[in-house]
């Protein structure tokens, strides 16, 4: 076999690799409609509609929409509300999200407990933690 040939086979099958992996296990993410975030002085201070169907996920335990790309917000296993930073503290990356009644990092595994603490090393430096206030069905979340 010559250079390019082995080229061809072993390009042929990363891409193979790499496609099975994302199709199974790439999901899709609950993307809240637009919620005003302040931005005057950067404090996270939004109110949800749980009634409305891009807020479908809250609606279960353990069910999660993203909003604006930056707050992750979460129904809790016991049904309290929750939101943290999308961003993780390991590396910046926008990829926090709710899974198994934790805050998980799907960009490298970092695990953060619901009150922002890490569970893992790559956690260690721990997760913003955003309050939540239910009144009827608006949930507000804020610093």
């Amino acid at each position: 076999m010559n250079r390019n040939d082995f080229l061809k086979k072993v390009g042929a099958g990363a891409a193979f690799a790499l496609t099975a992996t994302c199709l199974g296990g790439c999901a899709v993410e609950n993307i809240a409609p637009d919620s005003p975030i302040a931005a005057s002085n950067g404090a996270v201070d939004f109110t949800l509609d749980l009634s409305t169907s891009g807020n479908a996920a809250l609606a279960n335990n353990g069910g999660y929409v993203i909003v604006n790309n930056n707050v992750v917000v979460g129904k809790a296993n016991d049904g309290t509300y929750v939101a943290a930073t999308r961003t993780c503290s390991h590396d910046p990356r926008k990829q926090v999200r709710l899974r198994n009644n934790e805050w998980y990092c799907t960009a490298h595994g970092a695990k953060f407990g619901l009150d922002g603490r890490g569970k893992n090393s790559l956690g260690a430096n721990g997760l913003t933690i955003y309050q939540t206030e239910l009144t009827g069905n608006m949930l507000r979340v804020f610093a």
